[in-house]
């Protein structure tokens, strides 16, 4: 006896497409690089309101441990390769709902890829600023100063390095609004948080502050990517 397929109902609910790894890459790099930020190689000590210049002994007495450094490079590292799987994919993405806009998808990708050199040299920093704080793995290379001035130059590199991706963020705000290739709404939260990061960098010289957006940027898109039905 021949078997008859049930015809597709008209009232069907939409099949999502077969998922991809970027929007979940997205959520991962989020996350990290989230809670990477707050693990910093300078101790809650260092900053501290004043109007005169920190001594290298009151820097150095408040350097975070050898095992806190490590682990803040080991998550700032997990989210900067789970942000290459993520940007890149953003932008293929992109590239396949907004066709017209070749020129724009190819500045994310260059924003990208300027992303992930910046971001690599600020996890480097981490690691070697690591090897001079307490317990450090070649604390005998390294002289007070050296450490306490290592400290500096890691903290404000590694978040300073989020800078490019602050591009990145824009041309997406730009194409969900022109092209609808991801929600607007996704559009407008990635336009006001690059609004944000570029007030608080030019109005107060604070550029690690795209290290505080990226996250929020990227969890809200990787969740978007996840919950969209449009072909990945």
């Amino acid at each position: 006896m021949t078997r008859v397929a049930p015809l597709p109902s008209a009232h069907a609910a939409p099949v999502r497409p077969r998922s991809t790894a970027w929007p979940y890459a997205g959520i991962v790099s989020a996350l990290a690089s989230g809670v990477a930020v707050s693990v910093l190689t300078q101790g809650p000590g260092t900053f501290r309101d004043a109007t005169t210049w920190a001594s290298t002994d009151s820097v150095f007495a408040n350097l975070s441990t050898a095992l806190s450094v490590r682990l803040g490079a080991a998550l700032d590292l997990l989210g900067l390769v789970a942000a290459f799987v993520f940007l890149l994919g953003l932008a293929r993405f992109v590239s396949r709902h907004a066709p017209l806009r070749g020129g724009l998808v190819e500045a994310m990708r260059w924003a990208s890829i300027a992303f992930l050199a910046t971001g690599s040299i600020g996890v480097a920093i981490r690691y070697i600023a690591g090897g001079g704080v307490s317990g450090g793995t070649d604390v005998a290379m390294y002289t007070r100063e050296a450490a306490a001035t290592l400290a500096v130059l890691a903290d404000q590199l590694t978040t300073a390095a989020f800078l490019p991706v602050l591009a990145v963020m824009g041309l997406l705000g730009v194409a969900a609004l022109r092209d609808r290739g991801v929600a607007p709404a996704v559009g407008a939260v990635a336009l006001l948080l690059t609004a944000v990061s570029l007030a608080m960098t030019l109005a107060q010289g604070l550029p690690y502050s795209s290290a505080l957006v990226y996250p929020v940027f990227a969890l809200v898109v990787g969740v978007a990517g996840v919950l969209s039905r449009k072909p990945a």
